[in-house]
């Protein structure tokens, strides 16, 4: 992880700490033009002023300059302080996807009965609570952003969420390589319900790879040589950066009935999928399912099944719920403070 002494950071008022800010309108930076090597600053002076991490003032680093701003505690990776602002990803082509679904009523569960942005939104509103909670980076969910829309450079960390089958158009593809490639951070989550007879070509959404690999080929990258989709190991500083997530929690698609007191093995993968590029993790890719703990659902779904006294999958959905957010926690922190990522590329310009 790295270390505040190697930053240039304005003193006279912010601790010499690491202090990741996102901004506004951050240059964008396509394909090549990535310069990971770039974000290296130099050591502050030992007389320089250094204010106690307890007695900064969170709400004083939040000007309205910056979408995200991080301290950290180079001796505890568990002391962070600070603000951020998350956000959805809003596509037209996904929403009339899923308005076709929801108008015919095929495999769509009753909390997915609702747009994609408000979905959405109450996802990542759960995460906040969870970050605000244990991190003491105080967090709130703005609206959607367009995924053509080139104010999608100024958000750290974005959430994807799909539930069937959709179409893209070259400009949503061309800003997302733009994102990635500039030094955004992308979880999708791949969200539909998986019936007791699915098939297998049901686990995944190829849309949505198809969205991926489009989005880097628009910023003029080639897949295996420049950037690939790969088995993220436990051993992976993202689980590791605030919590230790030492086993993959189930996700709500494994959340199934269980017949006569068994319990069965998970459907979907046993490991979560990174986006690469050059040996750096720009995105996850998971087909479990884990937004939909971060709404609630898993504590609704309990709920229910004690109301009705049915006996399935929401006897786990409550043990797995802790260790969902955990991980959730572990991908915000990871995406604000790992090398090349939008917050150090201002760090490094300032």
């Amino acid at each position: 992880m790295m270390k505040a002494a190697a930053l240039r950071i304005p003193t006279a008022v912010l601790p010499e700490r690491l202090v990741l800010p996102v901004p506004d309108f951050p240059a964008r930076q396509i394909g090549p033009q990535m310069r990971t090597g770039a974000l290296t600053g130099t050591r502050q002076g030992a007389d320089e002023i250094d204010l106690s991490l307890e007695l900064l003032d969170v709400q004083a680093l939040d000007t309205g300059r910056h979408r995200a701003m991080v301290v950290m505690d180079p001796d505890d990776r568990r002391k962070l302080k600070g603000f951020l602002y998350m956000s959805g990803i809003y596509s037209p082509s996904i929403e009339r996807a899923e308005e076709s679904v929801r108008a015919e009523n095929i495999q769509v569960r009753w909390y997915h009965q609702m747009p994609r942005q408000m979905a959405e939104r109450r996802m990542l509103q759960g995460l906040a609570d969870k970050m605000t909670a244990t991190t003491q980076v105080h967090v709130e969910v703005r609206d959607a952003v367009r995924l053509d829309d080139p104010q999608l450079l100024q958000v750290p960390f974005v959430l994807l969420t799909v539930n069937t089958p959709f179409d893209f158009t070259d400009s949503e593809a061309a800003n997302l390589g733009a994102y990635l490639t500039g030094g955004g951070f992308l979880f999708v989550d791949i969200v539909s319900m998986l019936w007791g007879n699915y098939r297998d070509d049901e686990l995944d959404i190829p849309a949505v790879r198809s969205l991926i690999r489009s989005s880097f080929q628009a910023a003029g990258y080639q897949e295996w040589k420049d950037w690939q989709f790969t088995r993220l190991e436990l051993t992976h500083p993202l689980y590791h950066c605030f919590y230790d997530v030492k086993s993959l929690p189930r996700g709500m698609r494994d959340m199934h009935f269980i017949v006569g007191g068994q319990d069965y093995p998970p459907r979907t993968l046993d490991y979560l999928e990174g986006i690469v590029i050059g040996g750096q993790l720009v995105g996850v890719y998971s087909m479990r399912n884990y937004a939909d703990f971060w709404a609630g659902i898993g504590r609704e779904t309990l709920d229910w099944s004690l109301a009705n006294n049915a006996i399935n999958h929401s006897s786990l959905a409550s043990a797995e719920e802790p260790l969902v957010y955990n991980l959730g926690v572990n991908l915000v922190v990871y995406a604000l403070t790992r090398e090349g990522s939008l917050a150090r590329q201002l760090v490094d310009a300032d």
